[in-house]
């Protein structure tokens, strides 16, 4: 699909990443809503969901993206990329409102909004399968740093916007009708990324390639730097993906941030996804993909470990767990345009959906486990509410920060990286 992109007009290749950024924005506030966002926690809480629900809920779509993002790829190629565009839109669009009429739903209404979340998070596989490839049409090699870097940063600053007016506007104790309409119209937005997805430029020869899935995931699994790097990505999500719902029941339970408080911390986390894709071109120059993920995998280690061993009581905490909230926003990004650099230079031409299915299956692998597991251990209280070491308190969410620094130490597998290894026998087209 790279061969095709130079096939194009400057002009057309513009119209492409324009067409992107906007799909991007569109369709960015559900995701980061669900993913990042105080917003579902408290709306879900205010539903009478316990705190393993909520936690299960954000791990959702790696638990389904597990499943079927390969199914996904070969729905896709027989139905072609538009066509699976517009069905995992209008699922996700479908999905948002049911969760705003989920109090419609009485007695029912903790069923209503938590079907209507496994709806939206069923989408993104079918629409995880499109995606890149999809770009990938118009992208060549060299536009890929500056367009992730750039499409991430300005989505990120229009998310960090949105959510901090969102955050005064529910202020203390928001409604249930306002959280409602909240949720509905950013189910509606998601409609505005259909739009412009179907605007894509297409690769003629490429509309329904009748993927042959034995074959195309036989040689995605041979291919030696496919794989070695899907399995550090899996690990290291594993380690680092339950950090976020995590530090915010963690601030709504413990540290005792009101409702209007935790979203506008949400946002510090936003802010540090804006800082991250707006230099990432520079820092992909400069540092090269290589030192990136090394910074990268460090941050996840410090940042647990931080919240875990600094106490509520220390003077200006709030200001400190910003900052390093922050910070580990700041690593997210930088592991996402990472990580969409990669997905793009590991595929060999012809087999990309495959690869990048591949890719994301162990990704959601990570996620979904990581997750699962410990709304699994916060369900069963498997862990010590409380417990001391010397004069200091620790709570079982402190006890989860640990465990999350001290597996991110051991899973430091950065030589099994492509960017890291000296040789490729494989196909690898940074």
């Amino acid at each position: 699909m790279s061969n095709f992109a130079e096939t194009l007009s400057p002009q057309e290749r513009k119209k492409g990443r324009t067409l992107a950024y906007f799909a991007c924005y569109f369709g960015c506030i559900s995701e980061v809503m669900l993913d990042s966002s105080a917003i579902i926690i408290v709306y879900i809480s205010m539903l009478g969901g316990s705190k393993d629900m909520v936690m299960l809920s954000t791990g959702f779509s790696a638990i389904l993206c597990l499943f079927f993002l390969i199914p996904s790829a070969f729905i896709v190629s027989r139905i072609g990329m538009k066509k699976a565009a517009v069905i995992a839109c209008a699922a996700g669009c479908a999905g948002y409102l049911l969760m705003a009429a989920a109090p419609f739903f009485g007695a029912y209404q903790q069923a209503a909004v938590i079907t209507g979340c496994l709806i939206y998070c069923a989408q993104r596989s079918f629409y995880g399968a499109t995606w890149y490839p999809m770009l990938d049409v118009f992208l060549r090699p060299q536009d890929r740093g500056s367009f992730f870097g750039f499409m991430r940063y300005t989505y990120t600053i229009l998310s960090a916007g949105l959510f901090f007016f969102i955050g005064k506007l529910m202020g203390d104790k928001p409604s249930v009708f306002l959280m409602q309409c909240i949720v509905g119209i950013t189910g509606l937005l998601i409609l505005g990324r259909m739009v412009c997805m179907l605007q894509f430029p297409e690769n003629p020869e490429e509309k329904k390639f009748k993927l042959d899935i034995k074959k195309t995931l036989g040689i995605s699994l041979r291919n030696r730097d496919l794989v070695n790097y899907s399995i550090y990505v899996c690990l290291l999500s594993l380690a680092c993906t339950s950090m976020v719902p995590v530090i915010l029941l963690y601030l709504k339970n413990y540290v005792g941030l009101d409702a209007g408080q935790l979203q506008i911390f949400s946002t510090v986390g936003l802010a540090g996804g804006v800082t991250g894709y707006f230099f990432y071109g520079r820092l992909q120059k400069f540092f090269k993909i290589k030192r990136l993920e090394f910074m990268v995998h460090l941050t996840y280690i410090i940042v647990p470990l931080c919240f875990a061993f600094i106490s509520k009581e220390t003077p200006g905490y709030i200001y400190i767990a910003g900052c390093i909230y922050f910070l580990n926003a700041l690593a997210g990004s930088t592991f996402m345009c990472n990580n969409s650099s990669e997905l793009l230079a590991l595929a060999r031409p012809g087999n990309k959906t495959m690869a990048m299915a591949l890719v994301q299956t162990y990704q959601n692998a990570g996620i979904s486990i990581s997750r699962t597991g410990t709304s699994l251990i916060m369900g069963a209280n498997l862990l010590a509410p409380l417990w001391t070491w010397g004069p200091r308190e620790f709570s079982s969410y402190h006890t989860f920060f640990i465990f999350y620094g001290a597996l991110a130490a051991v899973l430091l597998l950065l030589p099994a990286l492509p960017a890291v290894m000296p040789k490729h026998r494989d196909y690898y087209q940074p």
